[in-house]
């Protein structure tokens, strides 16, 4: 495996395939170690990968760290770099979606309140104003108040939630 870089990215064509099924498996799965990544990548055919790999291709593709519902610590691809797919394990955490008549609130299971809120910012729209994101609430604030059902039925459509 060539570990070269060039201008901070992996280069060769079998990089760009180790890449690619490094980008699939965190979609898929969580991993707590790049060790525990690096081991799956060997059971899938890419023998003799190093950690520092590993460690190049979560830099690479802008895997962060965070804490799951569980409240384990693993590896991410960030929201921005990730394709927005809204499938029924984000629609699973939420409990129920209201408004008072000046602020809809999501109620999300605990821990994930912050990536409900993500998903709602991720692509701004004129009906939301911004949004506040605790441990299991997402506060979204309407961009007019009179106009609040309609900031309301964006944010269930965003979350597939109807």
């Amino acid at each position: 495996m060539n570990d070269t870089l060039e201008h901070g990215s992996l280069c060769t064509a079998e990089d760009k395939t180790l890449t690619a099924a490094c980008k699939r498996l965190l979609q898929q799965q969580s991993f707590a170690t790049q060790n525990d990544l690096r081991q799956k990548l060997v059971e899938i055919g890419f023998e003799g990968i190093s950690q520092s790999t590993v460690s190049r291709l979560l830099s690479q593709l802008g895997v962060v760290k965070v804490q799951n519902a569980c409240g384990k610590k693993v590896y991410c691809i960030t929201v921005e770099n990730a394709p927005v797919r809204v499938e029924s394990s984000i629609a699973s955490q939420i409990e129920f979606i209201t408004h008072n008549q000046s602020t809809v609130v999501v109620k999300t299971h605990p821990g994930s309140a912050q990536l409900v809120a993500r998903l709602v910012d991720i692509d701004p729209h004129t009906e939301i104003l911004g949004t506040v994101g605790g441990n299991d609430t997402v506060l979204i604030i309407p961009k007019d108040i009179a106009k609040i059902d309609a900031c309301e039925a964006v944010v269930r459509a965003r979350l597939g939630v109807r």
